[in-house]
């Protein structure tokens, strides 16, 4: 077992770093832990727009970052460590194989840890973890989160009560479950960097390799990260085809919003309100980028004042 060091809390490096080190370390079994300012993380096969509140990360400022592995939605802040357990693989994918020794591990450092369902690790009632894999050439990505000290508000604010059923597609739907932090439930208290070195000489006792990566390894890493998720085309354009349907009421007056979108391009559209110039709308929307800023402006141009009205109607 070895460990590549992770300093940086930028969720789209973080992400390039993991599938970076998944395809070049392939000798050794590998455990990682780091953590991500605040961001949300979507699987590989979701509809960020049934997940989220769009508008509302927008608002934030905070991003959405699509992962390799499938599985749900996850919110990622510094109260929360995630872990990367890399390892051979023979067979159909074995969650419990790479879930215990993790299990384990928050044992033996004070936390009341038990597997939950398929791929969750709870502390009573609560989850305090969720996990997705993605194998390939006979090895296994396994990674999860830990909250230790998130912020469930926030969490709870931008995931939960805002599941979007105007949205109806094939992608993967998260499942709901109440969360709880493990600093709630330690009988002696630990800081966050006690907790993950405790852990990490757990999983990677002293002696074992403890790597960092080379100037060289490390330019790969940002070549990924730019090229592949920081794009529109991985973040966005890899959206499962969904149709979309709203109505309500917009500015005192009945308004009807529907589109389609396929590989992240708007087909379709219409906005049926007479305080919405319709053809116009059409027009604008159809071909344009599933894209939180494209819309913005689109809502601007539709709207003035209204626009961030009118966002709510569209995302």
């Amino acid at each position: 077992m070895l460990t590549v060091l992770a300093h940086s809390h930028d969720p789209f490096y973080n992400q390039a770093f993991e599938e970076f080190v998944f395809q070049s370390f392939q000798d050794d079994d590998v455990f990682l832990l780091w953590q991500n300012s605040p961001t949300v993380i979507v699987g590989s096969f979701q509809n960020i727009c049934r997940e989220v509140h769009v508008e509302t990360l927008r608002r934030l400022g905070i991003p959405v970052v699509r992962r390799m592995s499938g599985g749900g939605t996850v919110y990622h802040d510094l109260g929360n460590v995630n872990y990367t357990y890399i390892t051979r693989q023979d067979g159909p994918l074995d969650y419990d194989r790479c879930l215990q020794p993790v299990i384990e591990a928050l044992n033996d450092i004070g936390v009341p840890a038990r597997k939950n369902r398929t791929c969750d690790i709870a502390i009573g009632e609560g989850k305090i973890s969720g996990s997705a894999q993605r194998s390939a050439g006979g090895r296994v990505l396994h990674h999860g989160t830990l909250l230790f000290e998130a912020d469930l508000t926030v969490l709870d604010q931008i995931t939960t009560h805002h599941k979007n059923d105007c949205f109806q597609s094939k992608g993967t739907v998260s499942a709901i479950c109440p969360v709880t932090n493990i600093a709630d439930h330690l009988a002696a208290p630990m800081t966050l960097e006690e907790f993950k070195e405790r852990l990490l000489d757990r999983m990677v006792p002293p002696g074992c390799p403890r790597l960092t990566l080379t100037a060289e390894q490390e330019s790969e890493v940002c070549r990924l990260r730019d090229e592949k998720y920081l794009s529109w085309e991985w973040t966005w354009g890899r959206t499962p085809a969904f149709t979309y349907e709203k109505s309500g009421t917009f500015a005192g007056i009945p308004i009807r919003v529907a589109y389609q979108a396929k590989k992240g391009i708007v087909s379709n559209a219409e906005i049926d309100c007479d305080a919405v110039d319709g053809d116009e709308a059409a027009r604008l929307l159809n071909g344009q980028r599933l894209d939180p800023e494209g819309f913005d402006t689109i809502c601007r141009a539709l709207a003035g004042n209204r626009a961030e009205e009118l966002m709510d109607w569209l995302l």
